[in-house]
This record gives structure tokens, C-alpha cells and sequence, in this order.
């Protein structure tokens, strides 16, 4: 009963919000609605994503590394997405990122996930809560786990800044994933 309400929530979000992006900070502005439209199959999403490669900075031993990860993501948003993580990875905090997704088909055109409009980074150190209760990931200790996002940190603030708001909203908390709509 809970996913069909958390479903029906975003659903409604979707509806009463029609375009998401910031117009002063994203360049283009996306409509959820028609790319639910464009992507109503796995088939018909992938045609619709663009690989990106970036660098990021992780921790091997004691000493911060580069590394290159890519993912896929909707090729509306492919160069905001990239310019958003190479702003984090020029930081003087070099915020190491381990792990980070972008386009992943859920079975439905209903997440942003599958829209190739969302991305989740670090996900087990940076958890999905609702109401006290975790649903995703493991834990969120900015400060003492480096792998974790503050909510005002270069990542946050980095994301924002191209048109990805990282979803924090009421009761449920969500400090991995970022997307174009916020939800």
C-alpha cells in the first residue's frame, strides 16, 4: 500500500509540476510528461539515453584518487549532468564518489530513474528515509563518512546549480538521488 501511495504522489507531483528545471541555472528545460510519453517502454527509453564519462575523486587507502565512472542518462540533460560533476570533481573538498547511477529501467516509465532523469551517488552512504524508517541504502553521516552528502555541501550545491535538486521533502528524505524534478 505504501509503494502504490508514494507512486500515486509523484504521479500527482508530476501533473501539477509540468516542466522541472531551474530556467536560470538549465538551459533546457524538460517536460516529465513527454518524456514518459517517449520512454513508455525499456526499448523505446534506451533510444533516448547518452553515455557520459567523468572524472571523480574516491579514497584508495588513505589518499584521494581520480577515477572515471559513466552512466547513462537522458540525452536532454547529458551536458548539464556533466558539467555538474565536473564542477564537484574541480572542488578544493574533492568529494570522492565510489559509486553513481543514472538511467535504470524499473519495470515502468514512473521513476525518473527510468527516464534517464535522475541520479543516485554514493547510495549505501547516503540513505533514503521516510519517516525514521530506511528504505534504501544504509546510513548518512556527513562529517564522518566521507562518502556522505551535506545537504549544503559542493555536491548539493553543485547538482542544483545545473538542474538537479536532490530530494528532500517532508518526512521522506532521499540524499543520494538528485533529478530534474526534485522527486
Amino acid at each position: 500500500m505504501k509503494k502504490i501511495t508514494v507512486v500515486l504522489s509523484i504521479l500527482l507531483l508530476c501533473l501539477l509540476a509540468g516542466t522541472m528545471a531551474s530556467p536560470r541555472k538549465a538551459s533546457a528545460r524538460v517536460s516529465i510528461s513527454k518524456t514518459r510519453r517517449q520512454c513508455s517502454t525499456y526499448q523505446k527509453a534506451r533510444k533516448h539515453m547518452k553515455r557520459i564519462s567523468f572524472k571523480v575523486w574516491d579514497i584508495k587507502g588513505r589518499k584521494k584518487v581520480t577515477k572515471t565512472k559513466t552512466i547513462l542518462i537522458h540525452k536532454a540533460i547529458a551536458k548539464k549532468v556533466k558539467k555538474a560533476f565536473q564542477a564537484i570533481y574541480r572542488g578544493k573538498e574533492k568529494f570522492p564518489i565510489h559509486t553513481v547511477g543514472g538511467f535504470e529501467w524499473r519495470g515502468s516509465n514512473q521513476s525518473l530513474h527510468s527516464l534517464g532523469l535522475a541520479v543516485d551517488i554514493n547510495p549505501d552512504e547516503n540513505y533514503m528515509v521516510d519517516r525514521g524508517k530506511v528504505m534504501a541504502g544504509r546510513l548518512w553521516k556527513p562529517g564522518k563518512n566521507p562518502y556522505s552528502i551535506p545537504k549544503r555541501g559542493i555536491v548539493a550545491k553543485k547538482m542544483k546549480k545545473y538542474g538537479m535538486k536532490q530530494c528532500l521533502w517532508g518526512k521522506r528524505k532521499d540524499y543520494m538521488h538528485f533529478s530534474v524534478g526534485g522527486y
